[in-house]
């Protein structure tokens, strides 16, 4: 063996095993899911649903069996709620979220009994919350969906091959193609699936990219359509939950509530400003954060509008019939 194929021959190994060892180090210490955290991107692709790339909360509010309970569940008033991690309760354990905080309370008021899969992961979007709708279609047929709209919904998530990386503003022309590096679309694809390196390395990648594109509210308003003409089949109804900033002394509606509502309309779709919802308080007795969170009383004050709403509207005993 010549000394220069030997010299490559070295640099080869050597690079494989630098690359073998940091895909250890990434797995190892999740060091993705800590960027994840810090730049509010997405995390760890798990599997697809028509190319858009899904993944797995730690702890699920639903689960499987979950899933098959309700599913045969034949008498109940099925509600599916869709949405990210205001939906799925941060930093609450699922008792205090308010959906369940809902069920709870429906369980003795509502003479119908009452069945709610909370499907919502933290860093979903409109896109992705269509795609997770998808996985049930044909399993539950709900009466009612959900979807927990935030304003950072429109800041969709970038296409990687088939796949998408949240980076902000869409393109202007739709096209949303982003690579680490430049392999083809199904190299990417899979290393995506299966390399947390590479996965992380597309985050960072696309986290340094121009985003001074107008948004594109088609992002919002085609898998908003799909997820109502979906509803509808299954003979229920959708509701838009549009969620309040805490970014001042009170919570204030959304900025793109009126867009919403607009886009909303279109399709005969009802939507509710969850502000008037929480009576007034003050930001520090209902959130966690300067964002969008609620704390335990937050979950609970729209909890009980929720259920008041219900009530009045989908549960409400038919005429001459006394409360349980």
């Amino acid at each position: 063996m010549s000394r220069a194929v030997a010299k490559i021959l070295l640099v080869v190994a050597s690079t494989a095993t630098t690359i073998i060892a940091a895909e250890l180090v990434a797995r190892w210490f999740n060091v993705g899911s800590e960027f994840v955290r810090v730049n509010s991107l997405s995390g760890v692709p798990t599997r697809t649903v028509d190319g858009v790339v899904l993944w797995d909360d730690a702890h699920p509010r639903t689960s499987s069996e979950d899933i098959r309970r309700v599913a045969a569940a034949r008498d109940a008033f099925k509600i599916v709620g869709l949405g990210d991690s205001i939906m799925y309760g941060t930093d609450q354990p699922k008792e205090n979220t308010y959906l369940e905080h809902a069920r709870g309370v429906l369980s003795t008021r509502s003479e119908r009994p009452v069945e709610i899969l909370n499907l919502a992961v933290p860093g979903y979007n409109t896109v992705q919350e269509n795609a997770v709708y998808k996985e049930i279609d044909g399993i539950i047929q709900p009466d009612l969906v959900l979807l927990h709209f935030w304003g950072d919904d429109i800041h969709q998530f970038r296409v990687s091959g088939g796949y998408v990386v949240d980076v902000g503003d869409l393109s202007a022309d739709g096209r949303l193609v982003v690579r680490a590096l430049p392999v083809p679309p199904r190299i990417n694809d899979f290393l995506l699936l299966h390399s947390r390196l590479y996965d992380l390395l597309t985050h960072v990648v696309a986290a340094n990219r121009t985003r001074g594109q107008p948004p594109d509210w088609t992002t919002v308003s085609k898998p908003l359509a799909d997820i109502h003409a979906r509803v509808q089949r299954a003979g229920g109804r959708l509701i838009v939950l549009a969620s309040p900033q805490f970014n001042g002394p009170r919570p204030t509606s959304p900025p793109d509530l009126p867009i919403l509502r607009k886009i909303a309309s279109e399709e005969g779709v009802e939507v509710i400003d969850l502000t008037e919802w929480l009576d007034g308080a003050e930001t520090k007795d209902i959130a966690i954060d300067t964002c969008c969170h609620f704390n335990a009383e937050g979950h609970r004050r729209v909890g009980d509008h929720l259920v008041e709403y219900l009530l009045a509207h989908d549960l409400k005993p038919a005429a001459g019939a006394s409360a349980r």
